[in-house]
């Protein structure tokens, strides 16, 4: 049994409810195995996140072909793991063996609307359009509804850096897994809450106020990191970059880029100070 009500076991009694009259109503997905398959439970965890996602756009029905030899001659299944998307009523497609996680996106994105993966292009639409508290807002009620969805989660730490909340963003990007810290973006995040340890405060950047020097330009423009004015730190390191591009070991351009990451790669202040950065370095 199965605590989702979008992953069922398929039997000869439920069969014609959950396969042909289901796939009427939304696709089915069967995923065909059996208890001594290695791949076949190597490729359980991405089919059940997967059908998580699409949230009730898609069902999952698991056939124990061991259990159920007449239903698996009936769909002529010759080796395990095999799994076919039926769609009302018909054969649409099918894959077999454990393939990685980004192929079976790619094999249902080819038949299947993804609710999430349109969820993440339209935060990726609020970000570039600088809606910030739209996004937190929805990210923290994705995050909470998809706790697995790593790349949400991320999304979330981002938008609370570009909302100077470095302490929820700590507590979120120190929560994810090891291997997604190492991811890197993850660690140009992780960058971003050291910005807010180095930079000035109030009374430290009024000192620096009339200083146009190296170590002014590099205080202001983590200063203008943590209050979120991206435009005038990224104003800040490019000149820099024109007058002392040497400056501690090159400071400037890796924090640069690391302003790059934290903001995303869509953002059009990202695409725009990219093309400067590559006239100045090249």
């Amino acid at each position: 049994m199965h605590s989702s009500p979008y992953i069922v076991d398929i039997t000869p009694e439920n069969f014609q409810q959950v396969i042909l009259e289901g796939s009427m109503r939304q696709p089915v997905l069967i995923d065909f195995w059996a208890e001594w398959c290695a791949p076949c439970k190597a490729l359980l965890p991405v089919l059940t996140k997967l059908t998580e996602e699409y949230n009730g756009q898609l069902i999952l029905a698991k056939i124990n072909i061991e259990e159920q030899p007449e239903i698996a001659a009936q769909f002529q299944v010759r080796s395990v793991p095999t799994v076919i998307l039926v769609n009302q009523g018909q054969f649409v497609d099918q894959f077999t063996g454990a393939k990685p996680e980004s192929e079976i996106r790619a094999f249902l994105k080819q038949h299947i609307r993804n609710p999430v993966e349109e969820f993440k292009v339209q935060i990726k639409q609020l970000l570039s359009e600088g809606q910030l508290d739209t996004a937190q807002t929805l990210l923290e009620q994705a995050t909470a509804q998809l706790p697995e969805d790593m790349d949400l989660k991320i999304d979330l730490a981002r938008v609370y850096l570009q909302q100077n909340q470095s302490e929820a963003a700590q507590a979120l990007l120190m929560s994810l897994p090891d291997a997604d810290q190492q991811r890197p973006e993850v660690k140009g995040l992780i960058a971003g809450l050291r910005f807010a340890e180095l930079a000035p405060n109030a009374e430290q950047l009024a000192a620096l106020a009339d200083r146009e020097d190296s170590e002014a330009l590099y205080l202001k423009s983590l200063a203008a990191i943590v209050q979120a004015d991206y435009e005038q730190a990224i104003g800040h390191l490019l000149q820099l970059l024109r007058t002392e591009r040497s400056y501690q070991e090159g400071v400037a351009h890796k924090t640069l880029l690391e302003v790059f990451t934290l903001l995303g790669e869509a953002h059009p202040l990202v695409i725009r100070s990219r093309r400067q950065l590559y006239t100045l370095m090249y």
